[in-house]
């Protein structure tokens, strides 16, 4: 994570990532690691750490194994209006520039697809934001109006689908 950032407690939703200082327009905010897992795996991990992972592929995650393995980077929250996205598979960026103090959000959309033999992906979102969808799924990425906001911020895997089956076409 980068060094402007810590992890501190929300208002509402348990802890979070905040900025320290001002972070500009598409500055590396984080690089994800852990272990490749097939999702249906992650599904048996324990609860705490389930959600955890980043979806990389349509059967794949990245992330822990364990809960003594939870980092600061799995507190990034979901925002439906956020700050920051995705530059290939493992890196996070800045959508703009960040203010001090500010909490460091991405869209959980930007990251997640229809896995096979894997349970509906469905939360409800408490974000506040004024365009808040109410929950956020897998299928949320599918949105024309997320397709053009987030294009070049979709992590590869679904970036490169997007772009395979023609933006704003049902896939």
């Amino acid at each position: 994570m980068h060094p402007k950032l810590e992890v501190c407690n929300t208002e509402k939703y348990g802890k979070g990532v905040f900025a320290t200082a001002k972070i500009k327009k598409d500055e590396l905010i984080c690089v994800f690691g852990g272990y490749i897992k097939a999702l249906t795996e992650e599904e048996k991990l324990p609860k705490a750490i389930q959600d955890e992972g980043l979806q990389i592929s349509a059967t794949f995650a990245l992330g822990i194994i364990k809960i003594s393995q939870l980092e600061n980077a799995a507190f990034f929250n979901h925002s439906c209006d956020p700050n920051s996205g995705f530059k290939g598979q493992i890196f996070l960026v800045a959508m703009r520039n960040i203010k001090k103090g500010e909490q460091v959000t991405f869209d959980y959309a930007m990251v997640l697809s229809k896995a096979k033999n894997v349970s509906f992906y469905k939360i409800k979102c408490f974000c506040g934001a004024n365009n808040c969808r109410g929950y956020v799924t897998e299928n949320d990425w599918k949105k024309p109006e997320l397709q053009k906001k987030y294009d070049g911020y979709f992590q590869w895997y679904l970036q490169d689908k997007i772009k395979r089956y023609g933006k704003n076409k049902k896939i």
